[in-house]
């Protein structure tokens, strides 16, 4: 991927349109090469480019490698793809080839990709080359903490490795993420990156019956949700607010709730319905929907 592509792409999450990046920098018509790769600006005018955009150098190269590695995301969806299907030896021989890459170029993903497969392993009772969901842990978590800015990659990376961290130090490292959030926020595939790592950071607290940490993420993950424009999202999330709002008691009323379970259900989203109804059941009632009041378990 040419390094104007990732402008093209910054430019367009940002609703900006050529002429307006270009201006008082370049023709409009070279700014269109430069993001085709026909056409390459000096080192001024790039910074005046990036100046525009509100970006830095070093956040434009992170974006540009993050989203140049077609050989990485390639691994990467194989991988995802292995676990839905519960096919785990492929997902054991993708593994292995995303160890295979990281000894040929020393490239981290490919070893975070490993790590990622033999977690998934460890997870589902079919341990391969690590034994302990630890040991994976125990390598996400330095890196982690050693890296001073963390950009798109390293919020994928938490969100991918919070099934193998504690609920302590995946609220430790979600609370990190927030506080990194801010320079990403007009770009679009960082929203969506967000708001499923608040999701995910908030069932994890919600499973714990952290009920106030749980409203801290998602109270950052709803606005998220809405601006991505992505319904199934917006409406997972909602149930996991009101869920959380009446076991705060900051809410008794489960209208909305209902409300937002029917409409999964409408739009054929049985396994989501079913499993939602089972946290509603855990949280709030022994019977869902409730028939009385009687039937709440929250204290």
């Amino acid at each position: 991927m040419y390094l104007g592509t990732t402008i093209q792409q910054i430019r367009r999450s940002k609703g900006m349109n050529q002429t307006e990046v270009a201006q008082g920098i370049m023709s409009r018509s070279n700014l269109s090469r430069f993001e085709g790769g026909k056409y390459y600006p000096g080192y001024d005018k790039l910074i005046l480019l990036l100046d525009k955009l509100e970006m830095s150098l070093e956040e434009l190269l992170f974006l540009h490698q993050d989203l140049a590695q077609p050989i990485k995301r390639t691994l990467h969806l194989t991988l995802v793809e292995a676990g839905n299907r519960y096919d785990f030896e492929k997902l054991r021989e993708t593994s292995h080839e995303c160890l295979a890459m990281y000894r040929s170029t020393g490239t981290d993903a490919f070893y975070h990709l490993y790590l990622l497969g033999q977690g998934v392993l460890i997870q589902y009772g079919h341990e391969d080359q690590i034994k302990q969901i630890s040991e994976v842990a125990n390598t996400i978590k330095p890196y982690l903490l050693e890296v001073d800015t963390w950009y798109l990659y390293e919020f994928k990376l938490l969100n991918n490795f919070l099934f193998t961290l504690s609920s302590d130090d995946a609220i430790f490292f979600g609370q990190r993420a927030v506080h990194e959030f801010d320079k990403y926020r007009s770009f679009a595939e960082s929203r969506t990156i967000q708001q499923h790592l608040l999701q995910n950071i908030s069932n994890i607290c919600l499973a714990e019956r952290n009920y106030e940490k749980s409203l801290f993420f998602l109270k950052r993950a709803l606005p998220l949700a809405d601006k991505t424009n992505l319904l199934y999202d917006k409406i997972v999330t909602s149930v996991f607010y009101e869920i959380t709002l009446v076991c705060l008691k900051q809410s008794q009323d489960t209208t909305k709730l209902k409300s937002y379970l029917d409409i999964l259900k409408q739009l054929d989203f049985m396994d989501s319905y079913t499993a939602l109804l089972e946290v509603c059941r855990k949280h709030l009632y022994e019977e869902w929907p409730p028939r009385s009041e009687g039937s709440l378990i929250i204290s």
